[in-house]
């Protein structure tokens, strides 16, 4: 356990470096669920950030899965058999091919109102796209544990993709390099670095969702666990972690930093908006304007 709590995390100083990438300034992100969801999270102040296994895109993450072990495995061949290096790197391989890490995801986007999300997103006829100012969403902290998460953006370019997995492998390389069998960075701790970001790529075709994430990882090499519930979803069993938020500025009442809700293409969005505007206004958030998806009903 006490090697779990002494070694240095790579992922602050990757983040660091590649800052740039993963944001932006923009007006706005935007939350795609449902009616049910959308009154949980404006209620109860609570995301659910859900098993990126079991997400309608699942299959997204082998993407960046493959671009990472392709990067490794010619490292390696590049090595000669019994070297540290290769050694350090065969065991960094390992552990991500055995993927001990639980990954759950939140989804934004920075478009209000858009087909693929209506359709991946909201699940119903009544989806509720929530739209939260930007800045002020990080006076807002999603807190777990005593962690705290904000939104990245999603990486869809894959030279930068293989740029950063490369950075992370090569500061982890030069650590044993310089340390021997005693690394800075043990191959648990990169391999945790690089599951934290593989998430964040997708496939250039995907371009278009503009996507931002909130990553939150369970791992067995952690040495704690954040909490799992379940829930039911259609034909499966998903399992998802609650992210509480809390405001910190204390004028804002520990309000969330909603600017509009939109409601998804409908044939009674008109009947949709009344009853929002209604429940709206009883919980605290009288001034949210409310729009009607432009995209035609079918």
């Amino acid at each position: 356990m006490s090697e779990n709590l002494d070694f240095k995390s790579l992922i602050p100083f990757i983040s660091k470096e590649f800052r740039k990438y993963f944001t932006k300034n923009i007006k706005a992100l935007y939350h795609y669920t449902n009616l049910e969801g959308a009154k949980g999270i404006i209620s109860n102040k609570t995301f659910w950030a859900s098993h990126i296994k079991f997400m309608n895109d699942s299959k997204e993450y082998s993407h960046g899965l493959e671009v990472c072990e392709t990067i490794v495995q010619k490292l390696i061949q590049e090595l000669p058999i019994g070297n540290l290096k290769r050694t350090y790197l065969e065991e960094v391989f390992t552990i991500l091919e055995d993927q001990d890490t639980d990954i759950f995801v939140v989804s934004f986007c920075e478009s209000e109102d858009l087909l693929s999300q209506w359709r991946g997103y909201s699940r119903s006829p009544h989806g509720i796209s929530i739209g939260f100012d930007f800045a002020a969403l990080f006076d807002v902290s999603f807190h777990l544990s005593e962690e705290n998460f904000f939104p990245r953006k999603v990486i869809y370019d894959q030279k930068l993709q293989e740029r950063i997995i490369r950075r992370i492998i090569n500061v982890a390389l030069n650590s044993v390099e310089l340390s021997g069998i005693h690394p800075d960075y043990p191959p648990k701790e990169v391999a945790r670095t690089i599951g934290y970001f593989l998430p964040l790529f997708k496939h250039s075709s995907f371009s278009e969702e503009k996507e931002w994430r909130i990553i939150v990882t369970n791992s067995k090499s952690m040495p704690y666990q954040h909490e799992l519930k379940f829930r039911a979803r259609n034909n499966i069993i998903l399992p998802y972690i609650e992210l509480l938020t809390h405001n910190k500025l204390p004028q804002n009442d520990n309000q969330l930093p909603i600017n509009q809700l939109v409601i998804g293409p409908s044939g009674t969005n008109e009947f949709t908006a009344r009853s929002i505007n209604y429940y709206l206004k009883n919980v605290g958030y009288p001034n949210v304007p409310i729009k009607l998806s432009r995209i035609p009903y079918r």
